[in-house]
C-alpha cells in the first residue's frame, strides 16, 4: 500500500488548468507595464518581477499598487506565491481592459491575501493560493473588513472591490463552489438629507465663513515672501470663480482677458473634460484678480523659461546662475562633485561628522545618481565594484582611505550631457511640451522643484506643476510631515480663525462658498451650473452650504429694492411692501425682485390676471381671445413688456441684436450676389433688428427709471388680425425705411 494514488476529479483539474492558463496569459501575452522599470527595495526591477507598480494616468495622476502588506509609503512585505502571481495577473488584466483612474477597485486584494494566509497557517500550508479559497475564507474577509477601523465609505469601497474579485474568480471558472456574496456594507447616508445635529454641522462646515474668506484676502494683502504671494494668489483665483484645485494648472498667460464691453474673465479648462469655460470675474474682484494673475506670471517665469529651454535645446543642460563652471565648459566633460552639486542643488563642504561631502555621500542614498554612475562605468554597483577601500575626493580623485595616496583608479562621473538625460526623465511629463491644448511654458502655476522649500535648494533647471498637497498645506491642511505640521501661509502671517485657533481651509471650500453665496442671492440653478463648469444642475446640491434657517427665507434676488444687502426674510419683504396698497400697488420691478407674481395692472394693462415671465420680460397677451400668434417670438412682440433694470434682460437683448446683425450682413451679401429670396430676408431681418434696437435704446435711456415697462410701439408691429379684417395699417406705419435704418446703425 506504499504506492497510493489519490484520485482528483476532472472538474478540479479543469479549474486548475483555467487558473494556470490565466496566469500564463497575463504574464506572457499581456504587455502592459512589461517593459517599465519600477523602484523596489533592491533597486529597480522590470514589470512582472516588481512587487510595487507605479504609473501615470492620462490626466497626469500617479497611481501605485503594492502587491504586499504596506507598513508605510516605502516599506512593505510582498505577497507570497502563488497569490502574488494571481494579484499581478488580475491587475494587469483589468488595467489592460480599462485604463482606470484609481486603484480602489484592487483594494480588496490585500484583505483576501491576509485571510488566505491565516487559513494556510491554520492548516499547516506554506503556500498562499487562491485555489484554497472557501466560503469560510470569504466570511473571514467580511469579518475583518467589518471589524476594521475604516470609515463606512472605506468599508463599502473594499466590499465592492471584493465582490468584483469573487465574481471574476467564478466567471473565469477558477472556483465554482463559492457562495453568492454581495457587498453587505451600505452606502453612507447623505448628510444633506439628515436632520441630526452632527450632520447639520458637517454640512455647514463645508462652506467657510465670511470671516475665513476675508482672512484669505488679508493674507493676499500681507503676503511678502514668494511662497505667500504664490499660494495667496492661487486662493484669489479660486475665490474669483467656483473652480477646482486641479483646474488651476490650466491657467495660462493668456487666460485673463477682457470682453468687447470691458468685462474681465478667465478661461478655465474643466477638470471633468470639455471645452474651456469662460468665467466672468465679479466687478469687485477685477483689480485683485489682475494683481494675483500678474504675481503668478512673475513667480512662474523662471520655471516656464526652464521648460521652454528644455524643449528648444533638447541635448543641452541649462547652465544656470548657481553653476560654478566657466561659460565655455564642455557639455560632455565629467564634472567634479562640487560642480555637480552646484548644478543640481546638492550640498557641498563638510558633513555633520566633519567629512568631505563627495559622490559617495549621495551616490548611496539617491537611486538615480547611483544608477547613472554605475551605467557610465559599465557595472551594476559602482561603489562595491570600483571603490573598495578607496575614498573619492570632491575633485574626483580616488585615493587610499587611510594613506590618502592616489590609487590610480579612474571612475567616470556625470557630465552636463548626462544630467540633461536625468532632467528629461524627471520632469518631462506625458505630452511634453504640451499641457492639454497649450504649451507647458505658458502655464502660470508652473514652479521649479523646491521653489518654496525651507531646507532644500531649488533646482533652477526644473519645472513642476503645483500639486493638490502643496496647495492644501499652504491653506492649513493637517497633513503631517514627520512629527511637525506643515506651516501654512496663515501661520506664517499670524492670521488666525475668528476664535483665535489655527485657520484651516481646504481647496474645495472657496467653491462651496461661492456657490452658497449665489444661492443666497437667488440666482438660477442653470446659471450657477454654467459658472461652475457643470453639465448637470443637479450637482449644485452638493455645494449648497446654506443653513436650514437661510433655506427657510425668501431667497430670490431683490436687486435695487434691497439696496444690495442680500437676502430678505418674509418680515423684511413685508416691510418693503408696506407702503403699497390695493389702490397704489407695488411696481412690477418690486414684485419681480421679491419673487412675487407680477400682475397685469402693475405693467399698465387694464385687465385682471398675472403676466407670464419669459426671461426677457413679461408676456401680456390675452390668451382668452386667441393663442399666441407670434409662436413664442417674444423679443419682437408688441405684447411683451420688458422692465428696465431687470437682471440679465438687457444683456440677452444685446446678444440677440448682435446675432441679427450677423444674419443681416449675410443676407445683404447674398442679395448682392442675386441669390433668390435673399432680398426678402434682408427686409425681414432688417425689420426684426430695428425692433430689437428700439427696445435696447429705450432700456438704455438714462431718463427712464428702473422698473419702467418698455414694449415695441404698435406702429412697429403689424397685426395679422388687422390684415385679416382688411384694416389698412400703412397710415400708422412710419414712412422711413426700417431696413435702411438698421444697416446704417451697423455701419456706424
Amino acid at each position: 500500500m506504499s504506492d497510493v494514488l489519490v484520485f482528483t476529479p476532472k472538474h478540479e483539474l479543469d479549474f486548475q488548468k483555467n487558473y494556470a492558463d490565466f496566469i500564463a496569459f497575463a504574464k506572457n501575452d499581456l504587455t502592459l507595464f512589461g517593459d517599465r522599470e519600477f523602484e523596489s527595495p533592491v533597486g529597480t526591477q522590470k514589470g512582472w518581477e516588481c512587487d510595487k507598480w507605479s504609473w501615470d494616468t492620462a490626466r497626469g495622476k500617479k497611481l501605485t499598487i503594492v502587491f504586499g502588506n504596506s507598513e508605510n509609503h516605502s516599506k512593505y512585505t510582498p505577497f507570497k506565491q502563488p497569490f502574488a502571481d494571481f494579484a499581478k495577473a488580475y491587475v494587469r488584466y483589468q488595467q489592460s481592459l480599462n485604463h482606470k483612474d484609481s486603484v480602489i477597485w484592487a483594494s480588496s486584494l490585500v484583505w483576501l491575501y491576509n485571510a488566505l494566509e491565516e487559513n494556510a497557517t491554520q492548516n499547516d500550508r506554506t503556500a498562499v493560493d487562491i485555489m484554497y479559497l472557501t466560503n469560510t475564507v470569504v466570511n473571514r474577509v467580511e469579518e475583518q473588513i467589518k471589524n476594521s477601523g475604516l470609515s463606512a465609505g472605506g468599508k463599502r469601497n473594499i466590499g465592492l472591490s471584493f465582490e468584483k474579485v469573487l465574481n471574476f474568480i467564478k466567471d473565469k471558472r477558477f472556483k465554482l463552489d463559492l457562495q453568492e456574496w454581495s457587498n453587505p456594507f451600505p452606502r453612507t447616508s447623505d448628510s444633506k438629507i439628515k436632520l441630526d445635529k452632527a450632520s447639520r454641522k458637517k454640512e455647514e462646515d463645508k462652506c467657510p465663513s465670511d470671516y475665513q474668506m476675508l482672512q484669505v484676502a488679508d493674507a493676499f494683502h500681507k503676503a511678502k515672501t514668494p511662497r505667500q504671494k504664490y499660494f495667496s494668489s492661487l486662493c484669489v483665483m479660486l475665490m474669483c470663480q467656483p473652480s477646482r484645485n486641479t483646474e488651476l494648472n490650466g491657467l495660462t498667460i493668456n487666460s485673463l482677458q477682457r470682453s468687447e464691453k470691458g468685462r474681465l474673465y478667465l478661461m478655465w479648462h474643466p477638470a471633468k473634460g470639455g471645452d474651456p469655460v469662460k468665467k466672468w470675474v465679479p466687478k469687485l474682484l477685477e483689480d485683485v484678480a489682475q494683481q494675483a494673475f500678474d504675481r503668478l506670471i512673475d513667480i512662474s517665469a523662471p520655471a516656464r523659461a526652464a521648460a521652454k529651454f528644455a524643449f528648444e535645446s533638447p541635448n543641452v543642460f541649462m547652465v544656470h546662475e548657481q553653476c560654478i563652471t566657466h561659460t565655455d565648459f564642455p557639455q560632455d566633460k565629467p564634472l567634479t562633485y562640487n560642480q555637480f552639486a552646484k548644478a543640481m542643488g546638492f550640498k557641498t563642504g563638510k558633513s555633520a561628522r566633519g567629512a568631505d561631502i563627495s559622490w559617495v555621500t549621495y551616490g548611496s542614498n539617491i537611486q538615480w545618481l547611483s544608477k547613472l554612475i554605475s551605467e557610465l562605468n559599465g557595472v551594476s554597483n559602482w561603489q562595491k565594484e570600483l571603490c573598495g577601500g578607496a575614498t573619492i575626493l570632491p575633485d574626483n580623485e580616488v585615493v587610499d582611505r587611510y594613506s590618502k595616496k592616489p590609487t590610480g583608479c579612474s571612475i567616470k562621473f556625470p557630465s552636463y550631457s548626462d544630467l540633461r538625460i536625468v532632467v528629461e526623465q524627471q520632469y518631462k511629463t506625458k505630452g511634453f511640451p504640451n499641457y492639454g491644448e497649450v504649451k507647458l511654458w505658458e502655464c502660470i502655476t508652473l514652479v521649479r522643484e523646491n521653489e518654496f522649500h525651507k531646507k532644500f535648494d531649488l533646482k533652477p533647471f526644473s519645472w513642476v506643476m503645483v500639486g493638490h498637497g502643496a496647495v492644501s498645506d499652504a491653506m492649513g491642511s493637517e497633513r503631517p510631515s514627520g512629527e511637525e505640521t506643515i506651516e501654512s501661509i496663515f501661520d506664517e502671517l499670524a492670521i488666525t480663525d475668528e476664535d483665535g485657533t489655527r485657520l484651516q481651509l481646504n481647496t474645495h471650500q472657496p467653491r462651496h462658498w461661492l456657490n452658497t453665496k449665489l444661492k443666497l442671492a437667488g440666482e438660477e440653478d442653470w446659471l450657477i451650473a454654467k459658472w461652475s463648469g457643470r453639465a448637470d444642475i443637479e450637482q449644485n446640491k452638493a455645494y449648497d452650504g446654506r443653513t436650514q434657517e437661510q433655506k427657510s427665507r425668501l431667497t430670490k434676488r431683490i436687486g435695487h429694492v434691497a439696496d444690495g444687502e442680500g437676502v430678505l426674510t418674509v418680515a423684511q419683504a413685508n416691510k418693503f411692501l408696506s407702503p403699497y396698497t390695493s389702490e397704489s400697488p407695488p411696481p412690477a420691478i418690486v414684485l419681480h425682485d421679491l419673487g412675487l407674481p407680477v400682475s397685469l395692472k402693475s405693467l399698465g394693462i387694464n385687465r385682471t390676471g398675472v403676466a407670464q415671465f419669459t426671461g426677457l420680460g413679461y408676456c401680456v397677451h390675452n390668451y382668452a381671445e386667441s393663442p399666441c400668434v407670434k409662436n413664442g417670438d417674444c423679443a419682437v412682440c408688441s405684447e411683451h413688456e420688458c422692465l428696465k433694470g431687470l437682471p440679465h434682460a438687457l444683456e440677452e437683448l444685446k446678444n440677440l441684436e448682435k446675432l441679427y446683425e450677423e444674419q443681416l450682413e449675410d443676407a445683404v451679401a447674398k442679395a448682392e450676389d442675386k441669390v433668390f429670396g435673399a432680398d426678402r430676408w434682408v427686409t425681414a431681418l432688417g425689420f426684426r433688428l430695428s425692433k430689437i434696437k428700439t427696445i435696447t435704446t429705450m432700456m438704455e435711456d438714462p431718463n427712464k427709471p428702473d422698473g419702467t415697462p418698455i414694449r415695441i410701439p404698435d406702429e412697429l408691429d403689424p397685426s395679422p388680425v388687422k390684415r385679416s379684417l382688411n384694416i389698412d395699417e400703412q397710415s400708422v406705419i412710419p414712412t422711413f425705411d426700417l431696413t435702411a435704418l438698421a444697416l446704417t446703425d451697423m455701419e456706424e
